[in-house]
């Protein structure tokens, strides 16, 4: 009796003690962890990775910490740990998720997809599973409109077109000023070849955010394809004083003025091209515009 009612009084000790326990460990592994992000902010990468790397030994399921070395892993583009520190930010939870690491997790896993020398099958694996992570982000989290976005990315580069039109169009219906969807759409539509419909998505673009070069450039392409010259001039030439570094606009201003047969302004974008893209151009693209330049030379 004396027993058991010993045993009776020493059991909520020792529950108190564990709580204590575990309780400092947090507390401790919070400190390391804060350390680790005062050295992320200085760059010291370093000095990051192994504090942040402490607080998780000392506090398995401090899940800050795991997301706080996944976006260290990100930063230098170590994307296999990145992805791994991301997993366990996400199983160390448990309960409670957060949208935003399902998010994160999806971006290395498509970054994984893209690596070099990837093989189709197996982009097509880390694609899928990077659509995962972003649909349970938004299932998490439906404000998320740039999971939509990279979703439809990932739907275009699988060649499922119908996919990908719905989450561009999800992402613009969240949030209509962020054009990066609203310019792939496009894009996606005038490969398919149906520049009108990319004009009108485009010409949206450009009412959303007049002053993203991007969207200026797509309309000029689909305006080309639709042999509205003059107009695609015009848009070209918008997104060049947008964006003056943007090397590729003066490679398509510069084929639009050689349409029009107007010999100066056509030699001066594709000098300009060729100047700022160097040898980072594609040498088709090189070529196309140094065999325009000389045929402008034969032009009155």
């Amino acid at each position: 009796m004396r027993r058991t009612l010993f045993a009776l009084l020493i059991a909520p000790t020792l529950s108190l003690t564990a709580c204590n326990l575990e309780s400092q460990a947090r507390v401790d592994s919070i400190h390391r962890m804060n350390e680790g992000v005062k050295h992320y902010k200085k760059n010291n990468l370093s000095g990051a990775e192994q504090a942040l790397k402490e607080a998780i030994k000392i506090d398995p399921t401090n899940h800050k910490a795991h997301e706080a070395l996944g976006t260290l892993m990100r930063k230098q583009e170590r994307w296999a740990d990145a992805e791994a520190a991301y997993k366990s930010a996400i199983e160390s939870m448990a309960e409670d998720q957060v949208g935003k690491y399902h998010y994160e997790l999806g971006l290395v896993t498509s970054k994984l997809a893209h690596g070099e020398g990837v093989t189709r099958a197996t982009f097509e694996q880390k694609a899928n599973e990077a659509i995962a992570s972003f649909d349970q982000a938004l299932k998490l989290d439906p404000t998320l409109y740039k999971a939509h976005y990279q979703m439809g990315r990932l739907y275009e580069e699988l060649d499922q077109p119908e996919q990908a039109d719905q989450a561009y169009r999800a992402s613009i219906d969240i949030n209509g000023g962020y054009t990066p969807p609203l310019v792939s759409l496009g894009s996606m539509y005038i490969d398919y070849g149906f520049s009108n419909v990319a004009m009108a998505v485009l010409e949206a673009g450009t009412k959303a955010n007049p002053t993203d070069a991007g969207v200026w450039k797509g309309l000029g392409e689909a305006l080309q394809n639709l042999n509205k010259t003059q107009e695609a001039i015009d848009a070209y030439t918008k997104a060049t004083k947008i964006d003056p570094d943007q090397a590729d606009v003066y490679f398509s201003l510069g084929m639009a003025y050689a349409e029009l047969r107007q010999k100066a302004e056509a030699t001066e974008a594709l000098e300009t091209f060729l100047k700022k893209a160097g040898s980072s151009a594609p040498p088709h693209t090189i070529k196309a515009a140094n065999d325009t330049i000389a045929r402008m030379s034969d032009v009155i």
